[in-house]
Parts: C-alpha cells; sequence; structure tokens
C-alpha cells in the first residue's frame, strides 16, 4: 500500500473526525462519541508554534494522524505524543511510519531529550508497536481513563534521545 506523510492542513478536518470517531479506535482515543466536526476544524486552525501534526494519506484520504506537543519552560526538552489510524489500515505499517517521522523531528529538528505517551492497557498492539521504537513504560495509571462503560489503566511509556542525556546528570530516588 502506497502513502505519504504530510504536515496536517485544516483541510483534513473531516477525515480526521472520521478516524477519531470510528468504533474500533474512539475505545483507545480520548475523544467521546460526540466529538462534533467544528472542534476538529477550530483546533487545526489554532495549533501554536509548540504543536507539530501529521497524517498519513493515500491518494484519497487521510488514513492516520500522529501529533506531537513540545513542552513549554522546564518541559521545553520533552514532547507528547498521540497517535491513531484509521481502522481498515491496522496492521499496515502505517503507525510505525508516522512514529519514524515524528523521531526524526524529534531528534533532529528540534533536538528533544524525551518523548512520552500514554497507552491504554486494552491496546496491546500499540503498545508493542511504542516498544519496538524505543519507547519504554515508566509506570502505570489506575483506572486513568472511562471507556465503553469500563475504566481502564493507562501504561506511560517514554523514550530518552539515544545521543543525549549521556552527559547530563539525572536525579531520582
Amino acid at each position: 500500500m502506497k502513502f505519504t506523510i504530510r504536515a496536517v492542513e485544516p483541510k483534513d478536518a473531516r477525515d480526521l473526525h472520521r478516524i477519531y470517531t470510528q468504533e474500533e479506535v474512539l475505545p483507545y482515543m480520548g475523544f467521546i462519541p460526540s466529538m462534533r466536526l467544528d472542534s476538529v476544524e477550530n483546533r487545526l486552525r489554532s495549533l501554536d508554534e509548540n504543536q507539530h501534526e501529521f497524517v498519513a494519506v493515500t491518494e484519497d484520504k487521510v488514513i492516520g494522524f500522529l501529533g506531537l506537543t513540545v513542552g513549554k519552560r522546564r518541559k521545553a526538552h520533552s514532547g507528547s505524543l498521540y497517535i491513531g489510524v484509521d481502522s481498515g489500515y491496522h496492521g499496515q505499517g502505517v503507525g510505525q511510519a508516522l512514529l519514524t517521522k515524528v523521531i526524526d523531528l524529534a531528534d533532529n529538528w528540534l533536538m528533544l531529550e524525551r518523548l512520552e505517551l500514554g497507552v491504554l492497557a486494552t491496546n496491546p498492539r500499540a503498545k508493542a508497536l511504542y516498544e519496538r521504537c524505543g519507547f519504554k513504560a515508566e509506570g502505570k495509571m489506575s483506572a486513568s481513563i472511562v471507556s465503553n462503560g469500563e475504566y481502564v489503566d493507562e501504561f506511560m511509556m517514554a523514550r530518552l534521545h539515544p545521543n543525549g542525556l549521556n552527559n547530563k546528570q539525572i536525579r531520582s530516588k
């Protein structure tokens, strides 16, 4: 399957809304079924300089998305990720390609030391993908989110820049 990855554009709102609300995607995202298209359009028009979003596109539609929000002030060395793939394209390399793109941006353009994300305990395929991309579980937040009428645990994962932090003191107890 052929697809390209590019920066998100406001015209992508309808496709993104379609993905966000798919029955196979919605349980793993922070969205709710009543999410409106205009809220997606407004968010895309108001992205700031610390928000970087990409979409994977075929010839005629968006099939995946990934966002990176860079921290501010004392967290300016880190970024938080979120990702989703159209249910019809799961397991076809879209998520891997999006993560590769954003890791390159983070490592080689933004010089971030840390990338972090949350993954629900009910989504082991996504967790395995993140592990393949160098993310490690750092902890679990019990009953972090409501999904389909149940409280679900969330694993917090992070990836440290492979050439960063080596010469810096990291304090922990």
